[in-house]
């Protein structure tokens, strides 16, 4: 049995080159966003800071402890209670 034709094993058949491929372009380089931290006060909290700005009302409340050191009510009992309780709390936290 003889086979022939262009699907035959022993025909040749033309070879074309393929496309010349075309120059890859460099993608241009883009530097990643740096990520911008952003910080929003209330109004309690600038009020706050004010208040602890101003040197009248730190001056009244020194006045008011400098007075109770003097009349021996600054410590008290239930202060030394509050203190240990704060003391023991980061004690069993871990933070002391």
């Amino acid at each position: 049995m003889e086979v022939s034709g262009a699907s035959a094993v022993n025909s040749t058949l033309p070879v074309n080159r393929p496309p010349a491929a075309e120059p890859v372009k460099p993608t241009p380089q883009v530097a990643p966003a740096t990520p911008q931290d952003e910080v929003e006060i209330s109004a309690a909290g600038r009020t706050l800071g004010e208040l602890s700005q101003s040197s009248e009302i730190r001056q009244e409340r020194l006045a008011q402890i400098k007075a109770a050191i003097d009349d021996g009510t600054y410590e008290s009992q239930e202060k030394f209670e509050i203190a240990m309780s704060r003391l023991l709390d980061r004690i069993d936290r871990g933070d002391v």
